[in-house]
């Protein structure tokens, strides 16, 4: 869905098409689903992996993990946006250059939330506090502050890099608010089957997370504007979540191809990347081709552009066995 929608958003021409036909409105309506599917993902997975030990820091590695990986994916965010490859012309950069490179995107957004999803649950072991309730208590905070922050003037702010992490006014994609709450929300469940795996295997606990989802999709219809988007997008979320649940119960093992995107996701999201829109060294479709292609020839890009990435993660996959046999063989380890 990441792949297709930013490829399709890169080179589709959009005068070409009709843009109020039933395709390109469901297409419109699913892609906004994306980046809080992904985040939701990125909290859920982590919170199942650190809560499968006891919350030590010197039992549980994957503490440490988590840091280095939130920190990396903040690092990389910015090394992406690059005002220049040259660091002693970064002096020289502009002012739109400088916006481009504090804006925030998921890669910064993700990294901050894994940061804070170890704070809170250091904090929380600490003081004797369900992470469960703490996580709760973080999603409905940040679903009912977001408007609030959205609200305040930024452009009068003088620290454009903190700016930044909290509006869209410079640019950035994905603030903190509302976006966290999708990390930490997917804390709360990454936690929950973390303690007990056969929760989201028992099709009543399904059923019961579907209907609660379609309640509260529903209920979007009858919130105050502010807080549309996150309420609908919240029953999207345990809708899919529920769906993907029936679909696990019946399945005994992953297929390869899943099993590879999911082992080289942020490879995958960042070669895609430099792809689409260029990197300091590069420069990318969106700049040669543009929004200049027709629906037909941008289903073709799409279908190219997964195959690519899907041969590209399967080479990473080959080079990581080739680097490990040669490894253990060089090592005497077999």
């Amino acid at each position: 869905m990441m792949i297709q929608g930013h490829t399709t958003h890169s080179l589709l021409n959009i005068s070409s098409i009709d843009i109020n036909s039933n395709f390109y409105q469901l297409w419109l309506f699913f892609r906004a689903f994306t980046a809080p599917l992904f985040i939701f993902s990125a909290g859920f997975v982590f919170s199942y992996l650190l809560f499968q030990k006891e919350f030590d820091l010197k039992k549980n590695n994957r503490i440490y993990k988590g840091i280095y990986r939130g920190i990396s994916l903040i690092i990389i965010g910015y090394l992406l946006r690059l005002p220049t490859i040259k660091l002693f012309n970064i002096a020289y950069s502009n002012y739109s250059q400088w916006l481009t490179f504090f804006t925030v995107d998921a890669l910064h957004l993700i990294g901050v939330g894994l940061l804070l999803i170890i704070f809170f649950s250091y904090l929380s072991v600490k003081i004797k506090i369900n992470p469960l309730f703490t996580f709760s208590i973080l999603t409905i905070i940040v679903f009912f502050v977001s408007p609030f922050f959205y609200q305040l003037e930024w452009n009068k702010s003088e620290n454009i890099f903190i700016a930044s992490y909290f509006t869209t006014k410079f640019g950035s994609i994905f603030p903190l608010f509302p976006y966290l709450q999708f990390a930490f929300f997917g804390a709360i469940w990454g936690i929950i089957i973390s303690q007990n795996k056969d929760f989201i295997t028992k099709k009543l606990n399904l059923f019961l997370i579907l209907i609660v989802g379609s309640v509260v999709f529903y209920s979007s219809n009858f919130v105050n504007y502010l807080y549309y988007d996150s309420v609908l997008r919240v029953g999207v979320l345990l809708i899919l979540l529920s769906i993907f649940g029936f679909i696990g119960a019946k399945i005994k093992s992953v297929p390869k191809v899943f099993a590879s995107f999911s082992k080289n996701s942020l490879w995958i999201y960042i070669i895609h990347l430099i792809i689409l829109y260029g990197s300091p060294t590069s420069i990318g479709l969106s700049k040669i081709i543009g929004n200049t292609l027709s629906a037909q020839s941008t289903i073709i890009a799409v279908v190219l552009m997964l195959i690519l990435m899907l041969i590209i993660s399967l080479g990473i996959d080959k080079f990581r066995i080739g680097k490990f046999n040669y490894f253990r063989k060089n090592l005497r380890l077999e």
